[in-house]
């Protein structure tokens, strides 16, 4: 019979073996389940998209404009962006909100006009209103509301096609970079008459404007309201007597005395309208 302490002893070395032993095995396992190197966790910097140049341009453009829009509401120079596509697009960004401003005016006139025309009665507020767009659009009223011109109101208070506004300023304007749109935020080649000067700087013959927006307005205005544009007026009433769509593929054609050109101008700015068509209605 093994005395105790030996027996002591001995599992004293049999438990010494066996540490031994397991931290081997534990020592090997840790090397081999190290991380493997697809998930090494490198610090990779965050993946933000790399700036192109194009994206650096695309992207620094439309701050110049944010830029331009707060400061002035003037026509920028546009004869910095290369010819064509990117200077077209400039050249909508830039015309265009104001466009849409203006037929949007025009079409809240013409809505109210036409829900008050079967109305007998009116506020003093509502005669305020209808003699404000009567004086606007030259038509004249002695303020009986029995006897409102509503046909030669409703003729004159109408929209013309966006695409087509866009479609004239560009022609006339070279796209925004001829010297009367950079001097004179003359955008439609609108004259003002014998004898008028508007200052160094300036072209001179033609409308000076504060802004891209009175060009716009004044267009509309000269469209709506000029003797010269009678025919336009009439052709655009009788498109919406029969319920046709004011597009710019119509009334282009229906234009009649904006140049000296004739029907050539005409045919001119269709073939401009057709050529950029999708452009602008990328922009409308």
């Amino acid at each position: 019979m093994i005395s105790t302490p030996i027996r002591r002893y001995g599992a004293a070395i049999l438990m010494l073996l066996i540490c031994t032993f397991s931290g081997g095995v534990f020592a090997t396992t840790h090397t081999v389940t190290k991380h493997p190197k697809a998930s090494v966790t490198k610090h990779t910097k965050a993946t933000a998209p790399k700036v192109t140049k194009a994206s650096y341009s695309k992207a620094s453009s439309k701050q110049e404009y944010s830029r331009n829009s707060a400061k002035s509401s003037s026509l920028p120079d546009l004869r910095k962006y290369p010819s064509g596509t990117p200077r077209k697009r400039a050249f909508l960004r830039t015309v265009m909100p104001y466009i849409t401003s203006q037929n949007a005016a025009i079409t809240a006139d013409r809505n109210w006009l036409v829900s008050k025309q079967y109305e007998g009665r009116w506020s003093p507020s509502e005669r305020a209103r209808l003699k404000d767009i009567a004086a606007r659009y030259k038509v004249s009223w002695n303020g009986n509301t029995r006897k409102v011109p509503w046909n030669s109101l409703l003729e004159r208070v109408d929209i013309i096609p966006g695409s087509m506004v866009a479609t004239m300023a560009a022609a006339e304007s070279g796209w925004g970079t001829s010297k009367l749109a950079r001097a004179n935020n003359n955008l439609f080649g609108m004259k003002c008459g014998k004898g008028c000067k508007n200052g160094a700087g300036s072209v001179n013959g033609y409308t000076k404007f504060d802004s891209v927006k009175e060009s716009v307005q004044a267009y509309a205005a000269n469209l709506n309201t000029h003797p010269a544009y009678a025919s336009f007026r009439k052709s655009r009433a009788q498109m919406r007597k029969s319920d046709q769509e004011l597009t710019a593929t119509a009334m282009i054609h229906k234009l009649k005395g904006y140049s000296t050109k004739g029907s050539s101008y005409n045919d001119y700015l269709f073939a401009m309208y057709q050529d950029n068509q999708r452009l602008i209605a990328a922009h409308m």
